[in-house]
């Protein structure tokens, strides 16, 4: 069996992407699922979780896929949620040592559910991580509910626009942000548009005065984020500014668009707010929560919500809820070269065939 797998040390920030041959995968157990994989949608989890993650058993490479759509060819003896032939999805658990841009893959039962006929592979697994994380933000982290204004930051990106979909379809006002006119044009081409889409374009102290006459300077009631300009001085920002692709909005920034009782979900797992920042949240009443979309997977307390999570996105992708963009598909031979350039891919998602 092949896969995918990648390497780095601790002072890299860029991995190493190589090919194994001939891996053996893992025994199934008694309430375990292997796997044909059909489809892999392409990801990368930051260096520096997977380094902290497993400092305590420090690994040599990790596997590269986890979110994952195929048909069941083998289930342990206690197993009964699925039957051999079924269609299923789900997210490989990070510490999996199987790569899920492979042939074959090993699943708890309840790390997968089962897809309607009428969704496509590539489909399927193009909506796990980015449904589940947006899921997560909207739903347990925020609790967003028909009438809140959400402000969504850059909501072309794949886990943006199921963000922007989701909180539309809950009754929400969006607020989504773009940083150039190709992602503005695709934001606008939603059905149903975010109420409004503020073009960004290099400059983020444009934001906080786009939400507040866009709220009647009351501010949103939940700012969901896709990491956040860390850096206050004039000399670090310049040099920020000259390193990042695309715009970030600063901490002040975002704290000065929330509304007084809200919500801040951040994706940024190495946050750190100053004095300023915990005093104007202080004055607002509002809250901060951390983002990451892999706890479903690490650890067995909440699987009933994890599996309502899959069914409904599941749901919603069958009925046109939810629209999935996948930017393109490839096959395991480009699989390679593909994430060497995913950073390059803002809009929509890729996917692997198998």
């Amino acid at each position: 069996m092949r896969g995918i797998f990648q390497k780095f040390a601790r002072d890299e920030g860029r991995p190493q992407f190589t090919v194994s041959e001939n891996i053996d995968c893992p025994a199934i157990n008694a309430n375990s699922i292997k796997v044909q994989v059909k489809a892999c949608a392409l990801s990368l989890i930051d260096s520096k979780v997977l380094l902290e993650l497993f400092k305590k058993t420090p690994q040599s490479e990790y596997p590269v896929g986890q979110e994952i759509a195929g048909i069941v060819i083998e289930t342990g003896e206690a197993v009964t949620a699925v039957t051999s032939g079924d269609r299923v999805a789900g997210l490989l658990p990070l510490d999996s040592t199987v790569s899920g841009c492979g042939e074959f893959c090993v699943f708890h039962e309840y790390d997968v559910v089962k897809i309607p006929d009428s969704i496509e592979f590539s489909n399927a697994a193009a909506t796990l991580k980015d449904g589940i994380k947006a899921y997560t933000a909207l739903h347990y982290n925020a609790h967003v509910c028909s009438g809140d204004t959400v402000l969504i930051l850059d909501g072309a990106t794949s886990f943006g626009s199921m963000a922007v979909q989701l909180a539309i379809c809950w009754g929400a006002k969006v607020l989504t942000t773009a940083s150039d006119e190709e992602e503005k044009r695709y934001l606008e081409s939603l059905v149903p548009a975010p109420a409004q889409v503020i073009e960004l374009s290099g400059k983020s102290d444009f934001l906080v005065g786009a939400v507040l006459d866009e709220t009647g300077g009351l501010g949103v009631d939940c700012v969901i984020d896709n990491g956040v300009h860390m850096f206050t001085s004039e000399e670090d920002s310049r040099i920020l500014v000259d390193e990042m692709r695309h715009p970030l909005p600063s901490k002040y920034d975002i704290i000065s668009s929330l509304a007084v009782g809200g919500r801040w979900v951040t994706s940024q797992f190495d946050l750190q707010l100053d004095p300023p920042n915990s005093e104007m949240l202080y004055l607002k009443g509002a809250s901060v929560s951390y983002l990451f979309e892999h706890v479903w997977t690490m650890s067995a307390g909440q699987q009933g919500r994890y599996q309502h999570i899959l069914l409904d996105l599941m749901d919603k992708v069958a009925h046109n809820v939810l629209r999935v963009n996948i930017n393109k598909t490839v096959s395991f031979e480009k699989t390679v070269e593909t994430l060497r350039r995913l950073s390059d891919i803002r809009i929509g998602k890729a996917v692997t065939l198998l």
